[in-house]
């Protein structure tokens, strides 16, 4: 008995020793697939819920767009979307594109029936966010999308389509709405057409732009015309009321522009990277479409997204 007694003093010591020494293991939260269809279409899509989400507590949403060529999983390794949701506490909806509708796995921005709502792929991906929202307890003034290259475009046109569901969006290499790119058609136009799609509904969705000063797919001056676009929107000016020229350490050099309501609200951020091509910036090192040596698109997105709920 004494010695049972010893032993299991000595296990138990060893056991709290053992806890002390060892790293803790990082929570990890879980994930979730499915198809969505609809009248509109079938799409797949996937998702990262954080280790801190509770059932009945009201969490934020992010949807997140990828570009052509690569898929949704794809875009979340080389964004870290997933990651920085488990740190900062929100849900991650990745949609993905169908090779049976694109070849090319670009979402088909160009298409009539995907500039509207209740429409194609604006109509499927507002579908799958409330999806997520009907399986989890999502807040429903945090709820923002993102989206690189033609992802970027379509992020755009959800803002538009759906400006009572999105709260803000980060656009990455896209283009204004209704994409001219042979630039017949202004800035303001495309506002104009904007602010008919958005009808009752219309309001200021305070919007991050990222544009590289290389991007060969973009044209560099695309980003003024998204300006140009949400300006007309917001009744403001397409001049930006402050400038900041800032360097990643070790990396590219940028300007970052802000754009202010007359009561000093920001409603329009934009980072124009220097040298930067048609790459994700800031993400990992693990892809020729991602830049590391740009700022951090993902991480500045989320503070830009958190200080901005539908008001």
């Amino acid at each position: 008995m004494k010695f049972t007694m010893r032993f299991l003093a000595a296990l138990a010591l060893y056991m709290t020793a053992l806890a002390i020494l060892s790293p803790a293991h990082a929570a990890v939260g879980t994930t979730f697939a499915s198809l969505y269809a609809s009248s509109q279409g079938i799409r797949s899509f996937h998702g990262y819920v954080p280790s801190s989400y509770q059932q009945g507590i009201p969490m934020p949403l992010v949807v997140a767009l990828h570009g052509c060529s690569r898929g949704s999983h794809h875009y979340e390794k080389r964004t870290g979307w997933s990651k920085l949701a488990e740190q900062q506490g929100f849900i991650v909806v990745y949609p993905a594109q169908s090779i049976l509708a694109n070849l090319n796995l670009c979402w088909n921005w160009s298409l009539s029936k995907n500039q509207h709502r209740g429409k194609g792929e604006p109509a499927i991906i507002a579908g799958i966010t409330d999806y997520v929202r009907s399986h989890y307890t999502v807040d429903p003034n945090r709820i923002y999308v993102t989206g690189t290259s033609a992802g970027g475009v379509m992020a755009n046109a959800m803002t538009v389509t759906y400006p009572d569901v999105y709260a803000a969006s980060s656009i990455i290499a896209g283009c204004e709405y209704l994409c001219d790119p042979s630039t017949v058609k202004t800035p303001e136009e495309s506002g104009e057409a904007a602010l008919i799609e958005m009808n009752v509904r219309a309001r200021a969705v305070p919007t991050i732009l990222w544009q590289g000063t290389a991007d060969t797919v973009v044209p560099p001056p695309t980003v003024d015309r998204i300006v140009g676009q949400w300006a007309t929107i917001d009744g403001i000016d397409d001049i930006a009321d402050a400038t900041e020229y800032g360097q990643v350490p070790n990396g590219r050099n940028y300007v970052h522009q802000i754009y202010e309501d007359l009561a000093g609200n920001t409603l329009i951020e934009r980072y124009l990277i220097d040298g930067a091509e048609h790459t994700y910036p800031g993400g990992c090192d693990c892809d020729p479409l991602v830049d590391p040596k740009g700022p951090n698109a993902t991480g500045l997105s989320w503070e830009f997204f958190e200080e901005h709920p539908i008001p």
